[in-house]
């Protein structure tokens, strides 16, 4: 299996987190700088990472969330297949992805020429990510130790958010998610796609 990727984008890096803990060896392609076909040269129709070849008789797996998915099944699945909990999980991986996105619009808008900010959009996402923050400290209990499928996307979120949106300053605002947050640290799989010195 070949994973097109890079640790800077959080989507990507849950995937590779993924891999790494479960031990699976898949191969990691460093995505280049985007060009005519996109960051994966083609094998995502949609230019995207991360991008997931399986084998050459099945259809390459995109979106974070499918590739993350399918990655859990191969080995001691942490996600449930049915119930409560299953959902619970899917919401959190939802709710990290959703910090990603977010994160991501408010650096496209703040990166434009002055002239061209929207200040009503960049107001609408740092709200939502000060919304996030605050549900998820609110909620602690349920992000889960050590790594859930839920909480694997929200770290990487969090993580994103330091690096790209670093106004919000989500562990002065959450000290509690902050501790919670340390513990992963620890992980070789953390360390090691981690990408956001400056």
């Amino acid at each position: 299996m070949k994973l097109h990727c890079h640790p800077i984008s959080p989507y990507a890096r849950k995937a590779m987190i993924l891999s790494r803990l479960k031990g699976l060896g898949i191969d990691e392609v460093t995505a280049k700088a985007d060009g005519a076909r996109g960051y994966t040269d083609g094998a995502n129709p949609l230019g995207k990472i991360p991008a997931l070849e399986i084998s050459n008789h099945t259809p390459v797996l995109f979106d974070s969330s499918v590739i993350c998915e399918y990655l859990d099944t191969l080995q001691s699945p942490i996600l449930a297949q049915s119930g409560p909990e299953r959902w619970a999980q899917l919401r959190l991986h939802a709710l990290g992805d959703g910090i990603s996105d977010a994160v991501y619009n408010y650096r496209y808008e703040s990166v434009r020429p002055d002239n061209l900010h929207w200040a009503k959009m960049l107001k609408r996402h740092t709200t939502a990510l000060e919304m996030a923050v605050d549900a998820l400290a609110s909620d602690i209990d349920a992000l889960g130790t050590p790594w859930t499928f839920g909480n694997l996307s929200v770290i990487c979120a969090l993580d994103y958010m330091s690096f790209r949106a670093p106004h919000i300053d989500w562990k002065e605002r959450a000290p509690d998610l902050m501790a919670w947050h340390a513990e992963f640290t620890a992980y070789a799989a953390y360390r090691d796609t981690y990408a956001y010195e400056t």
